[in-house]
């Protein structure tokens, strides 16, 4: 296990990291620039960056190897945690090459699209079906998870389910991994790995039921237990008539009642996930729990940094995207 004077000094990086992070006023002055190039630019200076395509893909790779980096100072079930965290970062890459088997497109658009962070095995980008995916991935627990949703969905052919199972697999080993985080300093991150999960049911009901207008009894089976969203509670979600009933229900557990669902319901979400991850670092000093919340708030600044280079990439109106960020540290300075 760590020792105090180790925690300490990673601390002190993790302080001296954030202060140097988009957010506040920093990132709603990036999304004033005037290009995608323009951002590369600011972020990445002398890299050669200069389109969104490559910005998200620095910006993947950088959140990957440190969150992996920070889980390396670490020991045990901390290391554990981290580790699943950075392995996020890959189930959105394999998803990228799940879409591309589905659409029929050639392995190497699908190689182009996929380019990312972390180590997959044997060329999974190359794969033509998902039996050559899933044996091209390394043994583990995300190929665990993988198998087991194809093993679920995959031979019905629904892209939804099949991700939304992906998910849901990678937030049960989450939770898995959190529960066994030792005490006291365990305790943001498991609510921020909760929390998480919460947002995932929002998703689920918001997208699942009053988009698509899927069978509730079928969304039923994707809850992931342990969450602050009981299984009933979830169930009552899926069954109310109307999406302000739906997300009451889901106030003051997953979201502010006070602000409601403001933005939509995964927004608000994401706005208590951003008070958990900003009351784990500056409440944490030499313990795991600095460790969590910095993780969490670098995978939304990485977020927000990929939503203001697809809005300059697409020329939407700065008011318009600042709108769909969520920052870290609100009303700071702006």
């Amino acid at each position: 296990m760590l020792a105090i004077k180790d925690l300490d000094h990673l601390a002190a990086r993790l302080h001296g990291r954030r202060a140097r992070m988009a957010e506040g006023a920093r990132l709603y002055g990036f999304c004033g620039l005037a290009s995608e190039a323009a951002l590369a630019a600011a972020l990445f200076p002398g890299a050669g960056i200069s389109a969104s395509a490559g910005i998200q893909r620095r910006l993947a790779e950088d959140l990957f190897a440190e969150i992996r980096g920070i889980a390396g100072a670490l020991a045990e079930t901390r290391a554990a945690f981290l580790e699943w965290l950075a392995a996020r970062l890959q189930l959105e890459n394999i998803k990228v090459m799940i879409r591309g088997i589905y659409a029929g497109a050639p392995p190497a658009e699908i190689r182009r699209l996929s380019a990312g962070p972390g180590a997959y095995g044997r060329d999974p980008a190359g794969a033509k079906s998902a039996a050559e995916l899933l044996a091209a991935l390394p043994p583990g627990p995300l190929r665990n998870s993988l198998e087991r949703a194809y093993g679920l969905y995959g031979a019905a052919g629904n892209l939804f389910f099949l991700e939304a199972a992906a998910d849901r697999e990678y937030f049960v080993e989450l939770l898995a991994r959190a529960a066994v985080l030792p005490a006291p300093d365990g305790s943001a991150a498991r609510g921020l790995a909760a929390q998480e999960a919460d947002i995932f049911h929002l998703a689920l009901v918001a997208r699942g039921k009053f988009f698509h207008g899927f069978e509730a009894k079928d969304l039923l089976a994707l809850h992931v237990p342990g969450s602050a969203i009981s299984r009933r509670r979830f169930s009552r979600m899926l069954t109310a008539p109307d999406p302000e009933a739906a997300f009451g229900l889901a106030a003051g557990l997953v979201f502010d009642p006070a602000e409601g669902a403001a933005g939509g319901p995964e927004k608000a979400g994401w706005r208590r996930y951003v008070r958990l991850a900003n009351r784990a670092f500056r409440g944490s000093n030499v313990d795991f729990g600095i460790a969590a919340g910095y993780a969490a708030l670098r995978r939304l600044e990485a977020a927000n940094l990929i939503t203001a280079a697809e809005g300059l990439r697409l020329g939407v109106p700065a008011a318009e995207f600042r709108a769909r960020l969520i920052n870290s540290r609100e009303g700071e300075g702006v």
